[in-house]
């Protein structure tokens, strides 16, 4: 029996009965706990129970799959979420990207007849997402309560390791920036990020996370280990004229060479002073800065973002990664956009991978590095010097 799956509750949602009959068994037989549901009220009547996941027919005969969606995204259901159907694979990954744009935890989507093995690979790769995620689910940070913690120091910073696909040498992390909440624990960005970007706070917010970063860093040389470090700057602080130079003078007062220093800036926003931004970007790329354009792909003007911008590096968005298995246009934006990186002279980095066959994906597509659950979860600084043992040991090395 799948011990993920013996503490797992699964909403299996199908007017055809009999045929939600057939899934049920077959996933009581992994270990699965299954209820079934065969309408949009019956679904909306149920969530107070608690599913783990719930597996949607998008193409029901009596029931629209996508009014459940939407039904679902409106209570903020923080069920994993894996779609069905007998539908074209643009059809199903449309509804995919509509499911997450309306706040859902979705894990993939399937055509029937469902592969029994994938969706079971669907639903335990939900297990270790929500696993790492409940506690921000469904979770909003008032301004007044992120303004306290920020005064109380509640912010922490955990550290993902990448790893260069062709050697397998650990050479870098991505700052991953926690809230440690007095009522409910430690918090990802999606419970408050958004809050202090309207309310001002995202200066104070990301200067507290690049100090933080800084220190570890300069630690980790203390001991050895000259690591790379990526940290996500807001587009909302591309306005300030003094960045480059406020960065550069952080960095300098710990002894970082700012080459080690990645900023990440998120490609899905729509830049409103293009000037101002060109100006700021390309002098921190003259200040020795490494520029990456994170979450590529998801954009709204990508290309132009490529050819005026100076980027050093592109990161594939975990979505595309997370479907190119399975998904063949997926796996044709990954494919394309690793050589169009290359092309472009950027080092391109692929996060999201959470299987061995993205992993295999990406190493057959000259991907540079690759990030995401396979290699490596978040983890406080202090233990990194300890996975990079592991990791070595691993590999024979010392």
């Amino acid at each position: 029996m799948n011990q993920a799956g013996a503490e797992h509750t699964v909403l299996i949602v199908d007017d055809d009965l009999d045929r939600a009959a057939e899934l049920a068994h077959r996933l009581s037989n992994l270990g699965f706990e299954t209820c079934l549901a065969s309408s949009d009220d019956d679904v909306i009547d149920m969530l107070d129970t608690g599913f783990d996941s719930i597996v949607l027919d998008l193409m029901m005969t009596r029931e629209d799959g996508i009014q459940i969606i939407r039904h679902l995204g409106e209570v903020q259901c923080d069920a994993n979420l894996v779609i069905t159907g007998d539908a074209d694979r643009r059809i199903l990954s449309a509804a995919e990207r509509l499911a997450r744009a309306r706040g859902l935890r979705v894990a993939g989507s399937l055509p029937k007849p469902i592969d029994e093995q994938r969706l079971h690979g669907m639903l335990e790769s939900g297990v270790l997402r929500a696993s790492a995620g409940s506690r921000s689910i469904n979770i909003q940070v008032a301004q007044t309560e992120l303004l306290q913690c920020m005064d109380e120091g509640c912010i922490d910073v955990l550290y993902q390791p990448k790893i260069d696909v062709r050697t397998l040498e650990f050479i870098s992390v991505e700052a991953l920036v926690r809230l440690n909440h007095p009522d409910h624990g430690q918090l990802l960005p999606a419970a408050f990020l958004a809050m202090a970007e309207e309310s001002g706070l995202i200066a104070r917010l990301t200067r507290a996370v690049f100090l933080k970063t800084l220190a570890q860093t300069s630690r980790w040389l203390d001991e050895g280990h000259a690591l790379q470090i990526a940290v996500n700057v807001s587009p909302l602080l591309l306005s300030d004229l003094d960045l480059p130079e406020t960065l550069a003078d952080l960095a300098d007062r710990h002894q970082i060479a700012r080459r080690n220093i990645v900023l990440e800036i998120t490609e899905s926003w729509v830049n409103e002073e293009p000037i101002s931004t060109l100006d700021i970007l390309t002098r921190l790329r003259m200040k020795g800065f490494n520029l990456s354009i994170d979450d590529f792909g998801t954009g709204y003007s990508t290309m132009l973002q490529l050819n005026e911008m100076p980027y050093s590096e592109m990161k594939l968005d975990q979505s595309f990664i997370r479907n190119a298995t399975r998904d063949r246009e997926a796996r044709a934006i990954v494919e394309s956009s690793i050589e169009l990186g290359h092309k472009l002279g950027l080092k391109v980095v692929a996060e999201g991978v959470e299987k061995q066959e993205d992993w295999d994906l990406i190493s057959d597509m000259h991907c540079d590095e690759g990030q995401g659950f396979f290699i490596a979860r978040p983890m406080p600084g202090v233990q990194i010097p300890a996975w990079l043992r592991h990791w070595n040991s691993c590999l024979g090395r010392r």
